[in-house]
């Protein structure tokens, strides 16, 4: 009622004095009533409970306890009362003979027990609020199948601003700098698989199976689920883990934040800043292409400068209504955010050898670079005598670009120079990439026994890479430079249009077991998915224009333009116009069941039966039009997974499954795709990769937001595929089944503690200090076979041995006053980068620590103040490669990224 009164107030001020008349009325009746207010907390660890239902007995009053774990109910009339208090895997509480009065409030701060029951899988997704890390924990130790969560407060308290950062803190997980998407257990992209709400997404590069985790930021993300063990409802096409990405609904009964930030990174504000030209303040790029074979481009050649602030925007909101006389429940929540940031690499190395070693590539560039994003998302949930609907829409837009200039030695672009191969390279490249998402999801409660859960979606996809400009000049006489010739000036344009159909459908039947556990059902249910790629790219060829230039000042469009165009100063090439469709189709029937086997040990075994149509039609200059895929392919994947329950405490996992992994588009389409370093084609070739899994795992849950896991894996795979280095001396890259089989083993460690917990609930008062290790090793080998190549025992690309991660973090809670502060480090051990052959040795990339502090401080019930710095010891990142006789190893990348430092505040309504 009190939101009633300040909405009337509101609009009194616009309608006049009779709205003032009422008001009065109002306050007279109300101030008459009293209210209840205080705090949810876990009886254990005095840590709040988001979303636990708070409800005055014999009357319609409740309200939900929002983020901070408080709760409101306004308006009573005077009197003494029973209030119930209810959540998730908690004892239900009822606290009685609580007396309002009138005109005044009575603070009350209700602790709940955890229950010792276990509740189905739908009740937790119906009601538990999943951006709770204790709920993820909860979820954790009841699930049957292993699995690992990341909460939305947990990224919050860690600093992590997407789901690429979220997922690398998960163990046995890592990220490759300059490779999008992460690697599990030492399994790149190609072997894992990327959900959202459980629905496949595409990727919105055609470079990559998976789309770019950094997509998603905290905006949208409710939790993220890894599941690095598999069973029959997963998807089948993966080798290492689902990822999985929940997206943000409402909690509570409604909410409205408003978050603005700011921020510099160190390398970008010290030195003059520079963009290119084509993209507007949204991040949206000009992807006009000329139409006609005139010089009539769009965009200009020459970077401008800005000051480069990093700044972001969001607004989120929703509200929950009660329909018809069972109040069934009808909820919205949306997103919206806008988020701009600056970055830069200041003399970074770029070099290339041939086999003996001997460098023909050695320059020394600057590279900015910077990243524009928007976000919508739609969240509309129904729910009804049991069963649910709901309706998720998400918009994603995502600009990235960057100016690089490089000067130096390229002995195959500067011939024009054949004594020295001295030059200068100016790159300006965008990639400017939309996705939507439209889902929906239905819950039905059949009856007692039986529920059906049945689902669609539309994915599309727009990746673009509108107008790339690559300039080449040759050094000349002192500090001039002049245009290199043999085809170096160059535009280039690409598009990925991708439309991604998926259909889910799981039956599900309780079955009796002596133990009346409420775990034994039979499941049976179907998955398919379409999807179509069209690709297309082209390029302009330039001759060179004459004339001396200084790389200092340089001025492109001077010498490219219309009239110099005109007036015949040089010429035009319209390049090849190359394309590729790929189409996939697979058809996933599958059935499992899970059963109390006894009072401690729980089963669950099922097999799923996969037709996987794949196919590409090639259209490309180098090679005559053609078509490669696999048709009708038939796997069979098992899986079997135990779980059993030790005491209360302890419980021990073992899963065993069948996998298998396709090829990406890019590893069997013949187009070749040109970077600065390096050029990479697929293989038409490529056979799918199939894996065996063994995964054992034991976790000691010491309290609710306390565990130790340990966790043991063997993966056994057949033709396993690789990035391939070695075909010529130009940093060629291809794809090739490189073994018969690869073998894939190690250990994770992970342990969430509290080193002190002091709390007084009467005082609503906390200190706690908490640590999170986790840790782990990684063996893999296999036997490389390729052409022209000797036999030899390699690790698998982008498998790091070690990886750890380790954050410290102190809270403090008194009353509104809620401050939170958290170290975060991480490191991997060298790992290889690109697989040597043909004579050459691996790229290596060595290992690198990183450390981030955040802190989180809510100043008043409404404010909060977030502070962030990340990458704190500025590390450096090198690939390096060994010459062919052992006795020395070359640099080949390296550069440092810089510090970035960031302030927002946070206001809630």
């Amino acid at each position: 009622m009190k939101n009633i009164r300040l909405l009337i107030r509101n609009k009194c001020e616009k309608r006049g004095l009779s709205f003032l008349l009422l008001i009065s009325f109002s306050s007279i009746i109300f101030a008459q009533n009293g209210s209840i207010s205080g705090k949810i907390i876990d009886a254990q660890s005095q840590e709040p409970l988001i979303g636990a239902s708070v409800v005055l007995n014999g009357t319609t009053s409740g309200n939900a306890t929002n983020l901070d774990g408080d709760y409101s109910i306004q308006n009573i009339s005077p009197g003494t009362y029973t209030l119930t208090v209810s959540y998730i895997s908690y004892q239900t509480t009822m606290k009685e003979n609580v007396v309002v009065e009138a005109d005044k409030t009575t603070f009350l701060t209700i602790p709940l027990k955890p229950a010792d029951f276990t509740l189905t899988e739908m009740e937790v997704v119906a009601r538990a609020n999943r951006e709770s890390e204790h709920i993820l924990l909860m979820e954790q130790r009841k699930a049957l199948i292993a699995t690992q969560a990341v909460s939305a407060r947990e990224m919050s308290r860690k600093g992590l601003s997407n789901a690429e950062s979220a997922v690398t803190k998960v163990s046995g997980i890592s990220k490759q700098d300059g490779v999008k998407n992460v690697f599990v257990r030492g399994l790149g992209d190609r072997y894992n698989n990327t959900t959202l709400n459980g629905f496949p997404i595409p990727s919105e590069d055609p470079e990559y199976k998976n789309i770019a985790l950094d997509f998603f930021g905290t905006d949208v993300i409710q939790s993220i689920g890894v599941s690095k063990v598999f069973n029959s409802s997963l998807a089948g096409d993966v080798g290492g883990a689902v990822i999985d990405i929940t997206s943000k609904e409402l909690v509570g009964d409604e909410d409205l934040s408003v978050e603005f930030s700011g921020g510099v990174n160190t390398s970008a504000i010290q030195n003059p800043y520079f963009v290119q030209d084509g993209t507007d303040y949204f991040g949206l790029a000009n992807r006009t292409r000329p139409l006609t074979d005139n010089f009539n481009f769009n965009n200009s050649l020459d970077p401008s400068q800005v000051t480069p602030v990093n700044h972001s925007v969001s607004i989120s909101g929703g509200k929950r209504f009660k329909i018809g006389d069972a109040s069934n429940p009808l909820s919205f929540y949306v997103v919206g955010s806008h988020d701009k940031s600056y970055s830069a690499v200041m003399d970074e190395i770029v070099r290339n050898t041939v086999v003996d070693g001997t460098v023909w590539q050695d320059q020394l560039g600057r590279k900015y670079s910077n990243s524009t994003n928007q976000l919508i998302l739609g969240n509309a949930q129904y729910e009804f005598n049991k069963h649910r609907l709901a309706y998720n829409i998400l918009l994603l837009h995502t600009n990235n670009q960057y100016v690089g200039e490089y000067t130096g030695t390229n002995g195959e672009k500067h011939q024009d120079d054949p004594d020295r191969y001295l030059g200068f390279l100016r790159r300006q490249q965008t990639n400017d990439n939309t996705l939507v998402v439209n889902q929906l999801s239905t819950e039905w409660q059949l009856n007692n026994r039986t529920k059906l859960n049945a689902g669609i979606s539309h994915n599309n996809v727009t990746g673009s890479e509108p107008d790339r400009r690559e300039n080449y000049l040759t050094k000349g006489l002192g500090e001039f430079y002049f245009f290199t010739g043999s085809d170096r000036q160059k535009r280039f344009y690409s598009l990925l249009q991708e439309n991604d159909f998926n259909l889910k459908v799981n039956l599900s039947y309780e079955l009796n077991d002596k133990f009346d556990s409420k775990k034994s059902n039979f499941n049976v249910g179907y998955n398919g998915r379409y999807v179509l790629d069209n690709f297309d790219a082209l390029e302009y060829v330039f001759t060179a224009v004459g004339g001396q230039y200084q790389a200092d000042d340089l001025l492109l469009d001077a010498a490219y333009n219309q009239q110099n165009y005109t007036e015949g100063r040089f010429s035009m090439k319209k390049g090849y116009n190359n394309k590729y469709q790929v189409t996939k189709l697979i058809n996933s029937p599958f059935a499992e069941v899970n059963y109390q086997l006894a009072s401690k040990l729980t089963a669950n075994a099922g097999v799923k039966v996969d037709l996987v149509n794949l196919n590409l039609d090639y259209d490309i200059e180098i090679l005559p039009v053609g078509r490669v895929g696999i048709n009708n392919k038939l796997y069979v994947l098992p899986s079997v997974n135990l779980k059993y329950d030790v005491n209360s405490k302890n419980s021990v996992r073992m899963g065993l499954s069948k996998t298998y992994t396709l090829p990406q588009s890019k590893e069997i389409s013949p187009y070749q795709y040109v970077n600065i370093s390096f050029t990479s084609q697929g293989d038409r070739n490529i056979k799918p990769s199939e894996s065996y899994n063994v995964d054992l795992k034991w976790d000691y849950y010491l309290s609710p937001s306390e565990i130790i896991t340990v966790n043991g894996f063997y993966k056994h795979i057949l033709d396993p595929i690789g990035r391939i280095d070695g075909a010529s001396s130009g940093g060629f890259l291809t794809y090739k089944n490189i073994a018969e089989f690869a073998t894939v083993a190690g250990a994770e460690l992970e342990v969430r503690k509290d080193i002190f917990n002091f709390s007084s609930s009467v005082k609503d008062k906390r200190n706690k200090l908490s640590v999170g290790l986790n840790a782990s090793y990684i063996y893999s080998n296999l036997l490389l076979q390729a052409i022209n190549t000797p036999p030899r025992n390699v690790q698998l690309e982008g498998a790091s041995p070690f990886i750890i991660n380790f954050d410290i973090a102190y809270n403090y809670v008194h009353d509104y006053i809620n401050i939170t502060n958290s170290l975060v480090f991480s490191y991997f051990s060298d790992r290889i980068h690109t697989i040597g052959a043909q004579g050459y040795k691996n790229i290596m990339e060595s290992g690198a620590p990183t450390l981030d502090f955040v802190s989180l401080s809510k100043i008043s019930r409404h404010l909060t103040i977030k502070l962030k710095a990340s990458n704190l010891l500025n590390s450096t990142f090198q690939l390096t490669r060994e010459n062919s006789n052992g006795t020395r190893n070359e640099i080949l990348s390296q550069f440092q990224k810089g510090i970035n430092v960031s302030l927002g505040l946070v206001y809630d309504l």
